[in-house]
């Protein structure tokens, strides 16, 4: 799979996911501790936007604005609506500067979108609804996650250790277990 048909195909789970979300949502705690359902919003869509603005060489904002203003539907698409006009094929193949490190734009698009999906998951998984990405999809976002972040070593900033699944665990599952959730 590539990146664009990942990153259409996340967007599709995330516009589902986003449309189910009612005002009681907001405040509700996610897997992410750290994070409400509100702030786990704003860190996807502001994880989009920068990926966005480093796709097309431009530096991140000094502020962070509240994606979520006009509300989490109208965030998400003007959110996915930058990523998806940045990621041209020109910006995937030349090497970018993003918040982790000069890399070439298909691996920064790659990140995003996989850490979209498995944010996905979280929202779902605190809110109730189904997470039933393709088993391409999810095979997909794993190896983009086993290629730039090592299960050894891993301190919880961001990931937490590998989780233990079944030999015959979903691909999903052995997604977010990779990341360090419980599935």
């Amino acid at each position: 799979m590539d990146p664009i048909t990942a990153m259409n195909e996340t967007d599709a789970i995330l516009t589902g996911l986003i449309a189910g979300l009612t005002p009681e949502n907001r405040e509700m705690s996610t897997p992410c501790a750290q994070w409400t359902v509100h702030e786990l919003l704003g860190h996807v869509y502001g994880g989009a936007f920068k990926i966005a603005g480093g796709l097309q060489d431009q530096a991140a904002p000094d502020e962070s604005p509240d994606f979520l203003a006009d509300g989490p539907a109208a965030g998400w698409v003007a959110a996915s609506a930058a990523l998806a006009a940045a990621a041209t094929p020109e910006a995937l193949e030349a090497t970018h500067t993003m918040p982790f490190g000069e890399v070439p734009g298909a691996m920064a698009l790659s990140v995003i979108v996989a850490d979209q999906l498995v944010h996905a998951w979280d929202l779902a998984r605190a809110t109730g609804q189904d997470f039933e990405p393709g088993d391409e999809l999810a095979e997909w976002a794993l190896a983009t996650w086993e290629s730039v972040v090592p299960a050894e070593g891993r301190t919880g900033d961001g990931f937490k250790a590998v989780v233990e699944v079944s030999d015959d665990a979903s691909a999903a599952d052995r997604l977010v277990a990779y990341t360090g959730r419980q599935p």
